[in-house]
């Protein structure tokens, strides 16, 4: 299951956008959640959120997933996710 999607790359930052995955629910869509074994992670990211044009000062690191829907993915903090992401993407 997809926690995120792909949205575009950001030329200017030279980073990747992802936003949140939507799933249809009773009651309307909302973001998809799944337990992830840990074999099957490869690298821990980073997440920085679109803020747009004005900055939620009430957000902090604990709440920025809920507020915030689509993120610029740091590829810039580790070499090897650097290089995998230039390949891959």
């Amino acid at each position: 299951m997809d926690l995120f999607d792909w949205v575009a790359k950001d030329d200017d930052l030279d980073m990747w956008i992802v936003q949140q995955h939507m799933v249809s629910a009773p009651g309307g869509l909302q973001r998809a959640g799944a337990i992830v074994p840990l074999v099957n992670v490869m690298f821990a990211v980073e997440l920085i959120p679109v803020y747009g044009e004005k900055i939620d000062c009430t957000v902090n690191e604990k709440t920025s997933q809920e507020v915030y829907s689509r993120f610029y993915l740091n590829s810039f903090t580790d070499k090897e996710l650097f290089e995998s992401l230039r390949a891959e993407l």
